[in-house]
């Protein structure tokens, strides 16, 4: 499911924002990517996420936070990186804005789904924000 879902997310983040998708692949590829390391080897504080399967799934408030931290990185990266997308008046708010929202979906993204959502979710903010 995760690799479909990826698949989804690259595909629905290009058609619909071209070259902006950057945000998307970057935050999800580096934000979301920490999360469960981070998670599972700090996670202290577990909440629990929608998940079809028979198994429950649960993330933590550190690994939330972890991608949090990265979601930042990535997107100051995609900035670095788009010359379509630029920080203007408010941009470090602006940024630390989406990396939080980035991060929220994540948490309550189902399980699986995560990986779709985290790529459209940082790259219509970029592109309603900063482009």
């Amino acid at each position: 499911m995760p690799y479909f879902t990826t698949l989804v997310g690259g595909l629905a983040s290009s058609l619909l924002f071209g070259p902006l998708a950057i945000a998307g692949f970057l935050v999800a590829g580096l934000g979301d990517a920490i999360g469960e390391p981070v998670g599972a080897r700090f996670g202290k504080h577990r909440y629990r996420v929608f998940s079809r399967a028979d198994v429950p799934a649960t993330r933590s408030l550190e690994g939330s936070a972890a991608v949090f931290g990265m979601s930042v990185v990535a997107l100051a990266l995609a900035v670095a990186a788009s010359p379509q997308l630029a920080l203007g008046p408010l941009g470090g708010f602006k940024l630390l804005a989406i990396a939080m929202i980035s991060a929220l979906t994540e948490a309550v993204s189902p399980h699986g789904w995560d990986n779709a959502t985290m790529q459209v979710a940082p790259t219509a903010l970029a592109w309603l924000w900063l482009a």
